[in-house]
């Protein structure tokens, strides 16, 4: 990690991104370990557990559905749901 003094909010909320970022990247590889090594169900430590539950997940590509059974966009704009989101990117 770069140990330059940091002054100002922009750096401090990049520096924590970066660091929030590669502890993500650890505690996928942390839990894909434990998932390989112990397999499903509770499993426990010296002092905390965990569940491991395998499953699958699916989704729908709605937009490729739409269009191949030629739904308008307007149809699609009445069921759909829009709400307000902030979002700031670091940028290096």
């Amino acid at each position: 990690m770069n140990t330059a003094i940091i002054t100002n909010d922009i750096d401090a909320m990049v520096a924590l991104d970066k660091q929030i970022k590669e502890l993500e990247k650890k505690l996928v590889a942390a839990k894909n370990d434990i998932a390989n090594k112990y397999g499903e169900g509770e499993h426990r430590g010296n002092t905390y557990g965990v569940l491991v539950t395998l499953s699958q997940r699916s989704t729908v590509g709605w937009k490729k559905l739409a269009d191949e059974a030629k739904i308008p966009m307007d149809m699609i704009a009445r069921y759909t749901k829009t709400s307000a989101v902030i979002t700031v990117t670091p940028k290096a």
